[in-house]
């Protein structure tokens, strides 16, 4: 049955007639379409949509998106408490059911972040549809193919979220609104269909090809969405869909790029400015950051435990490290007792966060992880050690063949020489290369929101997968809130 929003909290939210000035496009997160009326005025609202998308704080109701809730939310949808993680849930009460896996539609967190993604959509469309005013060519070009980038990266972040892993067999199911056009009062409000599966992901291909043709020759910041930032986006939406040759050719892109690997894993976190190895990044700065300590929101506030920076709220049990296993556990880190990742050092909560110079630290009985300091550092949204082992991944998926394809092989031992484990000989087989592959992703991109997306994609028997409270993370998708099932009777059926 499709399902259509008729005058619903998801379109009334995003319509956007208050703006006094065009500072507002980043105060009020919203923006309406007659105040673009040249191209400073377009720059400043642009300036609006990342805010938004790195979800810098707008207040305890304001989706974190980039910065923090998308990283946040699958970490904790793939970590069981009591099992590899201990979640405090006296501290940020409102992430407690995913750590549970028992969440529901009436979820804060879940309208919060529904509700400022398609905000921030709504941003981008009427950039798209008021690209007339700017006059000269090639800002136009700058301004469209960022706003098309933007709009492509939250639909592919959202349709992982909230609809079933891209399949064959899913393609045709219902999964979010696809709204591509700007509203700005109740006249503009249309009736929106459920958009398919495909339908989201071909459009999220087209804004991030139609975008990557617009910025390749553009040269922009890396807390923006560059052509190499777009050129990762695509590679990872393909591989999303296992076309793992279309996903080589756009990680090939990024890799011979202007990036380069930090000497040492830990080196990528916890900088006041991007590093070698950042592709896209958050900049936190003191008067704008995803949350802080006082708020209570953001990453460091949930994973220090440092009083100055946190409250400890994400600690992790040290009796899930072990030595590496012959058999992949997909959802559990396994570490060899020399990998860097791994390292372990005392401290106490009252130490600075530049003391801290390990992996992990620990204050009392449970860990912490290092990667998330302090509020005002810039947190990585894709590094080059994804990329590589991304690539290593899609080069042996596309072959599948033994001996191991010297490119996915040296992509793999990149970063199992940065983190000083034995290097890999490419004698092994087919299958054993892919559990390389996964636990190596597991190991480098623990706790960044990115293992949970590969578990589902990777389609796991139940076996093979950590079962806590009798939900297989497979299976998991965020519910519509009830707020919108509410305002559009039918829609949540």
């Amino acid at each position: 049955m499709k399902k259509y929003i008729n005058n619903s909290l998801l379109l009334l939210s995003i319509i956007a007639i208050s703006c006094n000035d065009l500072l507002d496009a980043e105060a009020e997160n919203t923006i309406s379409g007659d105040i673009i009326v040249d191209a400073n005025s377009a720059q400043n609202v642009l300036d609006g949509a990342y805010f938004n998308l790195f979800g810098i704080y707008d207040g305890s109701n304001g989706g974190e998106l980039l910065g923090g809730d998308f990283k946040i939310i699958p970490t904790l949808l793939s970590r069981h408490d009591g099992q590899e993680v201990s979640w405090q849930s006296d501290v940020f009460p409102n992430y407690t059911r995913f750590s549970q896996n028992n969440f529901t539609n009436v979820d804060p967190r879940i309208e919060a972040n529904w509700l400022r993604g398609y905000e921030t959509i709504n941003i981008a469309n009427n950039l798209l549809a008021n690209l007339d005013v700017i006059q000269n060519s090639g800002t136009r070009e700058l301004i469209e193919g960022q706003s098309l980038a933007i709009r492509g990266v939250l639909y592919f972040e959202m349709v992982r979220l909230w609809a079933p892993q891209y399949s064959s067999a899913n393609s045709s199911a219902e999964a979010i609104p696809l709204i591509d056009y700007p509203i700005n009062t109740t006249e503009d409000l249309r009736d929106v269909q459920l958009a398919t599966v495909d339908a989201i992901y071909t459009q999220v291909e087209n804004d991030l090809e139609r975008a990557s043709l617009l910025l390749e020759d553009k040269n922009l910041p890396k807390n923006r969405l560059s052509y190499y930032a777009v050129e990762a986006y695509r590679g990872k939406v393909a591989m999303q869909k296992s076309e793992y040759a279309d996903a080589i050719t756009h990680f090939n892109n990024v890799i011979d790029g202007p990036f380069e690997l930090m000497d040492s894993p830990l080196d990528a976190f916890n900088n006041s400015s991007p590093v070698s190895e950042d592709i896209l990044v958050v900049v936190q700065t003191p008067v704008a950051t995803t949350g802080n300590l006082t708020s209570a929101t953001g990453l460091a506030p949930m994973f220090s435990r440092l009083n100055s920076t946190g409250y400890g709220a994400f600690q992790i049990l040290e009796s899930t490290f072990g030595s590496l296993q012959k058999t992949f556990i997909p959802n559990n880190a396994n570490f060899y007792q020399s990998d860097i990742r791994h390292s372990i050092q005392d401290a106490e909560a009252t130490d600075l966060p530049e003391s801290i110079d390990s992996a992990f630290y620990k204050t009392n009985v449970n860990l912490s992880s290092s990667k998330f300091l302090r509020s005002t550092d810039v947190i990585p949204v894709i590094r080059l050690a994804e990329i590589h082992l991304a690539r290593a991944e899609a080069i042996h998926e596309d072959l599948f063949v033994t001996p191991i394809d010297p490119t996915a092989l040296e992509d793999l031992n990149k970063i199992r020489r940065r983190a000083r484990i034995p290097e890999l000989d490419g004698s092994q087989s087919e299958f054993a290369f892919v559990d390389s592959v996964r636990v190596e992703k597991n190991r480098e991109l623990l706790y960044e929101g990115l293992v949970f997306h590969d578990l589902k994609r990777w389609r796991l028997n139940d076996s093979d997968v950590s079962i806590a409270f009798g939900v297989n993370p497979l299976d998991v998708i965020l519910p519509i809130p009830q707020s919108e099932c509410l305002a559009s009777p039918g829609l949540c059926d």
